[in-house]
């Protein structure tokens, strides 16, 4: 039988595999011509998608833990959130460099004349506080209520990261409506857990 700390242990190497794995499915699909006839453009949205649904699932660590009590989901909500930025700055990176060919003259004019545009880039600047005060030193010296108060952007961030998506998308809207559904019942979830716990 498993001690409480090594299923925390290989719960965070479970992340980990979360994580990484996106990327191997990136390698594959390039090594073998799975990204279509704009690879640049694959790439875009592959990894936004998968830096929306690791925000998703980083929103839903306290929800999981609410329900379950287990310290574990609390112990990888950092980790899983790092994730999740990491791979919203390699679709930024991917954006101005494989797409638009780090020309800063058409990436300036496309943030100012595309609104969507705007919406993601201010998702991803929303989780830079987020992402540089997630370590363990920031709550103790901020205090923990000020802590608290900033990290709550997340929802924000995935909000205006979603309508980013759904502003962006042509024709099959489902993706981008069931991302929203997921974080309208995360954020009811929360507003209501803070209403029973008074926080």
């Amino acid at each position: 039988m498993l001690f409480d700390s090594s299923k925390v242990l290989l719960f965070r190497y479970f992340v980990l595999c979360i994580g990484i794995a996106p990327g191997i499915i990136f390698a594959w699909l390039w090594v073998n011509g799975g990204l279509g006839a704009n690879p640049a453009e694959a790439a875009v949205h592959f990894t936004g998608k998968t830096g929306l649904v690791l925000l998703l699932i980083t929103i839903a660590f306290s929800p999981a833990f609410r329900l379950t009590g287990w310290r574990g989901v609390m112990a990888a909500r950092r980790q899983i959130g790092l994730w999740a930025f990491f791979w919203l700055v390699v679709h930024m990176l991917t954006w101005f460099g494989w797409d638009q060919y780090w020309d800063w003259q058409w990436i300036w004019h496309d943030i100012w004349a595309l609104h969507y545009v705007r919406y993601g880039v201010l998702a991803l600047l929303l989780l830079v506080p987020l992402a540089v005060t997630s370590f363990q030193w920031f709550p103790q010296h901020m205090g923990w209520k000020a802590w608290h108060w900033l990290h709550r952007f997340i929802y924000l961030s995935a909000g205006l990261g979603i309508y980013h998506f759904w502003e962006l998308t042509r024709a099959d809207y489902l993706v981008p409506f069931v991302f929203g559904s997921v974080l309208a019942f995360l954020v009811v979830f929360r507003l209501i857990d803070a209403l029973i716990h008074r926080q």
